[in-house]
């Protein structure tokens, strides 16, 4: 027993100092690593990419993945689809429920800026109005809502009126290939 007792201390000791350092060192390992940007859109859009697309644009800034939120990150990605792969492409996202034919629903009709990036510091823009193809929309605070059964988020108001954001939006160009995938949450 004594043998049992002389090396639990140093093992208990060990473990509470390595168990924060752990911790912390994932949490950092995850802020400062940056996501590979096409499995990142291929999350968030629930669609795979054909081979050979490539990142236009990658502009994340993660959250702080503090339990129970503060996140206050953004992601927007612009790809390109290869020319070749643009039909097929489309294809796949006629057939998925996820994706909705262009132009937006009535919902959202003449609130287009509101999906723009450009709303927080980001020079580019997503052509909305000038574009054929497809896009999403997924509320996240709706989304929780649903998963939880309750009201937490208060989600009466349209979600450009609420005091936070929380939401994905995404569009694909069918004429030049250009997806676009923004995410923020504030």
């Amino acid at each position: 027993m004594k043998i049992v007792k002389k090396h639990f201390l140093p093992i208990t000791i060990g473990l509470l100092v390595l168990l924060p350092l752990v911790c912390i060192g994932s949490c950092l390992l995850s802020v400062f690593s940056p996501p590979n940007p096409i499995k990142l859109a291929s999350s968030i859009s629930n669609v795979d990419f054909p081979k050979g697309t490539t990142v236009l644009t990658n502009n994340i800034v993660p959250g702080l993945p503090v339990p129970g939120g503060a996140s206050d990150g953004h992601t927007f990605i612009i790809l390109q689809i290869p020319s070749e792969n643009i039909v097929e492409f489309t294809g796949t996202l006629e057939m998925s429920s996820f994706w909705k034919p262009l132009p937006l629903s009535p919902e959202f009709s003449g609130h287009e800026e509101e999906f723009q990036p450009s709303l927080f510091g980001i020079e580019e823009t997503i052509p909305i109005t000038t574009s054929t193809g497809y896009y999403f929309f997924i509320d996240y605070q709706e989304e929780y809502n649903k998963q939880k059964g309750e009201q937490v988020y208060d989600t009466t108001q349209p979600f450009y009126e609420r005091d936070s954001e929380d939401f994905a939006f995404g569009l694909f160009d069918d004429k030049n290939g250009k997806l676009y995938i923004w995410n923020i949450d504030t």
